[in-house]
């Protein structure tokens, strides 16, 4: 073959090369690289991200420290960064799987951690399914560690902290027999509150007590904070205005002194005539019925005895006249007496 024909099939075959490559828009870190993980008989599923800030492609995905899967790709939906990651089919996973963004050393390439919870009872992902930005925590970059740390650096914190320090240094006391004092008197308090665990225990229910009646009790405490200065301040007028009365009364109660005073004696002594007459009208409960038996006894064994048949019969048979001696006319003792009868019913 000569120079001129080799040197047109190698075009030839770098045009179809170009073109096959062109339309299947090959991916160079898709192409498998030998040693490479690949996972087998793989299933799809979705890992949300606040940030996935670093994280190469093809990254592993690891569950245990064993690598179950690899990054497929890396979308943005919205402001959620999608990873799509596949996983080896022989690998179930919880559907409440937690993800996180990890490096295995300070320089080391991000990974996806898989962390299955403690119970693994529910239900597992399958194909397609996803797990939520509840779920997973972007990395701890290290260019935030080293600004973190160039803070504390250069913030003062260090030397703040040095200084705090000495000044403990400087509270302790120099002498040696001093401080040994002081570390037996915390040795004695650490004992007494070891010896009294029960009574501190009770104390910490006590408290959780209250903490929870508090806590059930939101919308009572909430309210008393709403509606109770306004009433306090209504209850702190009512108060003044009751003190206020209380003030006046003196000065009423004064003037009542003054116009007693003058006629206390007159006051005793009319008190003195009432007492007879109040300690009768006490006992007139006892003496009216007394009376009152008494007075229908008169009436039932004495008038009324007296007067059922017409009361007493008298029959005139004859008058005579006065003989001579001086005096009253008897007939006109004689007609008064019959007049009385006559009216008493007891002459005709």
């Amino acid at each position: 073959m000569t120079r001129p024909t080799m040197r047109a099939l190698c075009a030839l075959l770098a045009t179809v090369a170009m073109s096959f490559t062109a339309s299947c828009s090959l991916d160079p870190t898709r192409l498998p690289v030998p040693g490479a993980y690949t996972p087998r008989h793989p299933y799809n599923i979705n890992i949300e991200f606040s940030s996935v800030l670093n994280l190469p492609a093809r990254a592993k995905v690891d569950s245990g420290g064993v690598q179950i899967g690899v990054l497929d790709r890396v979308e943005l939906v919205g402001n959620t960064a999608v990873t799509y990651v596949e996983i080896a089919g022989d690998t179930k996973l919880p559907v409440n799987t937690r993800a996180e963004l990890r490096q295995a050393t300070p320089l080391g390439d991000i990974y996806i951690a898989l962390l299955p919870p403690e119970d693994r009872s529910g239900p597992i992902l399958r194909n397609g399914d996803t797990i939520p930005m509840r779920n997973t925590a972007p990395a701890d970059n290290v260019e935030d560690l080293l600004r973190s740390m160039s803070n504390l650096v250069a913030g003062g914190a260090i030397g703040t902290l040095q200084t705090t320090v000495v000044n403990v240094n400087k509270a302790f006391p120099q002498d040696p027999n001093e401080l040994t004092h002081m570390q037996h008197t915390v040795a004695g308090v650490l004992n007494d509150l070891a010896a009294n665990q029960d009574t501190i225990d009770g104390i910490l229910s006590g408290m959780e007590n209250i903490t929870s009646s508090f806590a059930a009790n939101t919308q009572v405490f909430n309210r008393l904070i709403t509606e109770g200065p306004a009433k306090l301040q209504g209850l702190s007028a009512v108060t003044m205005a009751i003190l206020n009365v209380v003030g006046a009364s003196k000065d009423v109660g004064k003037l009542g002194g003054e116009l007693i005073n003058p006629i206390a004696g007159d006051l005793m002594q009319i008190l003195s005539y009432i007492t007879p007459m109040v300690d009768t009208m006490a006992t007139a409960d006892t003496t009216i019925p007394v009376i009152a038996d008494k007075f229908l006894a008169l009436l039932r064994y004495k008038l009324l005895g007296f007067f059922r048949d017409g009361g007493p019969k008298y029959n005139i048979t004859e008058l005579h006249a006065p003989t001579g001696q001086e005096g009253v006319d008897p007939a006109d003792k004689a007609d008064a007496a019959v007049k009385a009868m006559q009216t008493m019913g007891m002459v005709p």
